[in-house]
């Protein structure tokens, strides 16, 4: 059952993604290696890069669902990895996370707004 509730999710969002573009540059290839490695070791279908995946705003619910248990393990796991990142880099995240997080909350779907309630 809890698949099927995944593959419908993941259908609302590819549908969704599709409404609003992500257009954020990345901020640099060892952040984005840390986020993919926290984000991989808590769901295997991970994915913060293809807005039009399956997975993308679930793997964004990780970063932006804030208080959250999950989100709490996910911010650890990938800031711990990122003190070793460049300084631009970390800079570079810190700068986009409010804007990311602001089009998050606009654009994800209503099938993770209903199993937050």
């Amino acid at each position: 059952m809890k698949f099927a509730t995944a593959i419908v999710a993941a259908a609302v969002a590819a549908v969704a993604s599709a409404q609003s573009a992500w257009n954020f540059p990345a901020e640099g290839p060892c952040v984005a290696a840390c986020t993919d490695a926290a984000g991989k070791s808590f769901f295997p279908f991970y994915d913060d890069v293809d807005s039009n995946g399956s997975f993308f705003y679930t793997s964004l619910s990780y970063t932006f669902e804030r208080g959250t248990p999950t989100t709490i393990a996910f911010m650890t796991k990938s800031g711990t990895c990122m003190n070793s990142c460049p300084m631009t880099e970390q800079n570079a995240y810190r700068a986009s996370y409010p804007l990311k997080m602001q089009w998050y909350k606009a654009n994800k779907p209503a099938a993770l707004r209903r199993r937050q309630m």
